[in-house]
């Protein structure tokens, strides 16, 4: 699998050209496309609302952030005002330990959560030599550790009707990190601006998501101008249900994105439904192009994913050899496809429409 080399130069770039500092030069709103935060800011604070993406028209948190509180103010949930910028913090999420690197603030990580997730080399080597502590399960995190490394914050992923337990306890603000929940992949990226004045960073967040947002419409503009829309069907069975995602999904628009028909673009979900094969088979029996992720230390093979459910035999990318596959174990997919869903696009750009291809970075043909 050849691998996207102007990336990493792009990457490259933007960390040489970040400046960390609190800036609060913009006045007002500065989210445009994402559904489930907005950004108000004044010349030293700004004001953060993030929508209950499970209960419409509600709000999961609100935020006041600034540079200028009293230095004997003491966190409390009820104001839930925050200084800023921060400058220690545990990270339950790889996909922002991953962006915060980017941002040039990675010496804010003092935590993260599930280091065997992690595949970026600067973190692995920070939490090898004790720089950056293993805080544990996510879901479960080690409290007396985290209690250890007196973060200014803690980064969490909100669940539908879950709390956090004992992480509630301890007087530290937990920064609800909802970015996972929109349904548009700019929209997502765009949260790259709101971490960037988190801890500082917001000329670089805006640099970088300016140019993730330039080169996502870049390539949907080219992918609209290709003549074949193939028909997409996605993963594998999961037990006794195959899950799919919905049309309303990241990875159901940037099919479409890609200028390629998802085969189940109809359901309105944003997340995962579960179906039944008959139900798929029913479906996606005749689709073009079949895109799986697996996570397996064997290299999946034609051979290997008939052995599993020898129904899968029966598809037309399987009989015609169209099957591609992301191995997450071997790239780094949940890491970079949150924040850059440029690359991603690419891929699929160069999986439905070959005559595109200007390489891969996640996805390769699946083997015999």
């Amino acid at each position: 699998m050849r691998k996207q080399t102007s990336i990493f130069i792009l990457i490259a770039a933007l960390l040489c050209s970040c400046n960390a500092g609190t800036q609060f030069q913009s006045q007002g709103g500065i989210m445009e496309l994402a559904s489930h935060i907005t950004v108000h800011e004044t010349t030293h604070s700004y004001f953060v609302r993030i929508a209950n993406p499970w209960k419409k028209g509600t709000l999961l948190h609100t935020y006041t952030f600034t540079d200028s509180l009293p230095t004997d103010y003491k966190f409390s949930r009820a104001d839930n005002t925050v200084h800023v910028p921060l400058k220690r913090v545990v990270v339950m999420t790889n996909s922002l330990a991953h962006l915060m690197v980017e941002l040039g603030v990675e010496d804010c990580i003092a935590g993260v959560c599930e280091p065997e997730y992690i595949s970026d080399t600067l973190i692995r080597t920070r939490l090898a030599d004790g720089t950056i502590a293993d805080c544990g399960n996510s879901m479960y995190p080690t409290i007396e550790k985290i209690m250890e490394l007196h973060p200014d914050a803690i980064m969490v992923s909100p669940f539908e009707q879950t709390g956090y337990g004992q992480l509630e306890k301890l007087g530290i603000p937990l920064l609800e990190c909802a970015d996972y929940m929109e349904t548009s992949p700019l929209a997502r990226a765009e949260w790259i601006r709101f971490y960037g004045r988190v801890f500082g960073a917001s000329a670089c967040a805006d640099s970088l998501y300016n140019k993730v947002s330039t080169d996502y419409n870049n390539l949907k503009d080219v992918a609209s101008r290709t003549v074949m829309r193939p028909k997409v069907m996605l993963d594998t069975r999961s037990g006794s249900a195959w899950y799919v995602a919905g049309g309303n999904s990241t990875i159901g628009r940037m099919i479409a994105d890609a200028n390629a028909d998802y085969i189940f673009a109809d359901n309105d979900n944003s997340g995962s439904v579960p179906l039944s094969f008959e139900t798929v088979f029913e479906r996606a029996g005749n689709a073009d192009v079949w895109l799986l992720k697996n996570s397996s230390s064997v290299p999946l093979t034609y051979s290997l994913l008939e052995s599993d459910f020898k129904s899968y035999a029966s598809f037309r990318p399987f009989k015609e050899r169209n099957i591609w596959v992301c191995n997450v174990n071997q790239v780094p997919y949940f890491e970079l496809s949150s924040f850059h869903p440029e690359i991603l696009l690419g891929d699929f750009i160069s999986i439905f429409h070959p005559e595109m291809s200007s390489g891969r970075y996640f996805y390769h043909p699946l083997d015999e």
